[in-house]
């Protein structure tokens, strides 16, 4: 009985000797618990002087935690804003033009030089007829010199070879020199028409045999003088080169000493002349400088 007294007593003991031993807060210790890291000291209440009013003490903020550092977003591009440009202003309405007519400019008139010298060649072609046996026919070639003191007149001598069958039916070789005054009418163009005067010798060897149609065998030499009137073109490529054409027409006589003993023309009633006439047709070129 003794025994299970004591032991009541013990347990008694051991369960009150904690409540005993706890320490109890002083005025001055922290009010917060163990552990705690937010937790303030408790307000100390002061006494007031009597008559002053009661204010409630402001509340303590809390403090804000930090949060931890977080990786900041990604920079994003700057946006470019194109403005489209302004719409274009309503057109005035006009009127259809006329269509245009393109009309070149009148071409300036060809100016050669005012004082010139030519030398030309040419191509020279006679007829006459065709003659007693129906084949004659002459030609040949010649060159000349030609001097302009004006753009309008001019002075040209040439000196022609020719050769063929005259109007007789004879075989006839002739040397020609002649002189010719030129008036050119439209000096100022291109295509410059002109005529042309002039006096002429000549010089011709003149055979027959038994095989031709002349009847009686002939060998001599004659001579002529005669004139030339006649009338052509010249284009004017440039002031250096021209391309000329003319057509003359003759008339010439014997001079030489057998013209009157021995004349060249006899008809048939006997009458004898020795006066010839024909055309004379000239393509050539000249050089001017």
């Amino acid at each position: 009985m003794k025994k299970s007294l004591l032991a009541s007593t013990a347990a008694l003991l051991a369960i009150a000797a904690p409540a005993s031993a706890a320490p109890q807060p002083s005025p001055g210790a922290s009010s917060c618990p163990p552990g705690s890291g937010f937790c303030g000291d408790a307000p100390q209440l002061q006494p007031l002087p009597a008559g002053q009013p009661v204010h409630a003490a402001p509340p303590t903020p809390t403090p804000t935690p930090t949060p931890a550092s977080a990786p900041l977003p990604p920079l994003e591009p700057p946006m470019v804003v194109v403005e489209s440009p302004p719409p274009p202003p309503a057109m005035a309405r006009q009127e259809t033009p006329e269509p245009y007519v393109y009309q070149p400019p009148p071409r300036a008139p060809f100016e050669s030089r005012a004082r010139e010298w030519g030398m030309s060649l040419h191509l020279q072609g006679s007829f006459f007829g065709r003659g007693s046996g129906g084949d004659s026919a002459m030609g040949g070639l010649g060159a000349g010199a030609r001097f302009k003191p004006t753009r309008r007149f001019g002075i040209e001598g040439d000196l022609d070879f020719s050769g063929g069958k005259d109007y007789l039916g004879q075989s006839r070789g002739e040397t020609a020199l002649t002189f010719n005054a030129l008036f050119f009418v439209n000096p100022r163009s291109r295509a410059q028409v002109y005529l042309l005067a002039g006096l002429g010798w000549s010089w011709a060897h003149v055979t027959c045999d038994a095989t031709m149609s002349c009847g009686a065998p002939l060998d001599q030499d004659w001579r002529y003088f005669g004139a030339q009137i006649g009338a052509g073109v010249e284009g004017r490529l440039n002031r250096t080169f021209a391309l000329d054409a003319d057509l003359r027409g003759f008339l010439r006589g014997r001079t030489d000493a057998l013209a009157t003993v021995q004349p060249e023309f006899t008809d048939v009633s006997g009458r004898t002349s020795n006066t010839s006439a024909g055309w004379l047709l000239t393509l050539g070129g000249v050089v001017y400088f």
